[in-house]
């Protein structure tokens, strides 16, 4: 065993455990979920469960390495692993604890989740950053490993980023294969409101919500969606819109509080799927939101099918709403925001 190395791997053991816990945390607890609903075998749970399998493996090995690790390393690796820590524990509290943070908005998101979203990616970097460094330190004690460490991180996230992508691009979302159903009930889930007026992507929606609904493939539509600043709901645009194209009151459900797309999963877990009522649920979104949202689906314990609307974008569109859904779905794998 190296005495030189092992303090310090010791205590970059521990933290790492601890911040295996916090994430865990993140996932559950801030969602409400109870722990006995954990399945390992969530996308996002195998990729923490091994990152800190590999690094658990990789301090074990620098243990019993007879090269002793250069002090402004030992410094660099206590800083990297403590910066992480402290980002996931404040984000944990910050939210835990309620913190109002301003209603402002950078590029349409809440200045709350930019915030906590790039905080916890933060540390997700630093901590892969850490695993390329301590291997690259098994063949280099140079200072360049810290640039080699850093491209190979960010090749690591490139490459996950374009699996991702390629992922969204997933077809099959139709509806030629439903049957007709009394207890099935067609979500549709919130999208931009211009002027009061639903947008282009919510109109899709809504249109094949109310064709659905004419076929007597769902029984019943719910809109749902939250306002921004100066208009109407997102699931109120969308009500007048159904109106509009005949679709009878009584068969219209109105949810107005949910402003993200987990929300409304955990709205639909907490409404429709835990009730008296066995309601089958059917979601109507968009191709490239739907491999998210199924995603958060299964999460959540919520057992549904997706059906995509009719309303094609042009490439320039889908290629950005892709850029964005492949993103918010690493997010929501790695930290389930």
């Amino acid at each position: 065993m190296n005495k030189n190395n092992s303090s310090i791997l010791i205590y970059l053991f521990f933290i790492s455990l601890l911040e295996l816990i916090l994430t865990f945390l993140i996932k559950y607890d801030i969602n409400a979920i109870a722990f006995r609903e954990f399945n390992v075998f969530f996308i996002g749970n195998i990729i923490h469960l091994s990152l800190e399998i590999v690094l658990i493996g990789l301090i074990v090995t620098h243990i019993f390495n007879k090269r002793n690790i250069h002090l402004s390393h030992k410094i660099s690796i206590v800083t990297l692993i403590s910066t992480s820590f402290i980002l996931l524990l404040l984000s944990y509290l910050t939210n835990k604890m309620g913190y109002q943070f301003p209603d402002d908005y950078i590029f349409n998101y809440s200045i709350k989740r930019v915030i906590i979203g790039g905080s916890l990616m933060f540390s997700f970097f630093l901590n892969l950053y850490l695993i390329t460094l301590l291997v690259n330190l098994f063949f280099n004690s140079s200072f360049v490993v810290y640039l080699k460490s850093l491209l190979t991180t960010l090749f690591i996230f490139i490459l996950a980023f374009l699996t991702i992508f390629v992922l969204t691009t997933k077809n099959g979302y139709v509806s030629t294969n439903l049957k007709p159903s009394n207890s099935t009930i067609g979500v549709v889930l919130g999208a931009a409101v211009w002027n009061d007026r639903p947008s282009t992507l919510l109109i899709g929606r809504t249109k094949k919500a109310s064709e659905l609904l004419r076929n007597k493939k769902i029984a019943k539509i719910q809109l749902t969606g939250s306002n921004a600043p100066g208009e109407i709901s997102e699931a109120l645009a969308a009500y007048n819109f159904a109106i509009s194209l005949g679709v009878k009151k009584h068969f219209m459900n109105v949810e107005e509080n949910t402003t993200t797309t987990t929300e409304q999963i955990k709205f639909i877990k907490k409404n429709l799927v835990n009730t008296k009522e066995k309601y089958s649920i059917l979601i109507i979104s968009d191709q490239f939101h739907l491999t998210r949202v199924l995603e958060i689906c299964k999460f959540f314990d919520v057992n549904a099918i997706g059906v995509s609307s009719d309303y094609s974008l042009k490439w320039e569109k889908l290629l950005y709403y892709r850029f964005r859904e492949s993103i918010a779905l690493l997010f929501f794998w790695l930290f389930a925001i």
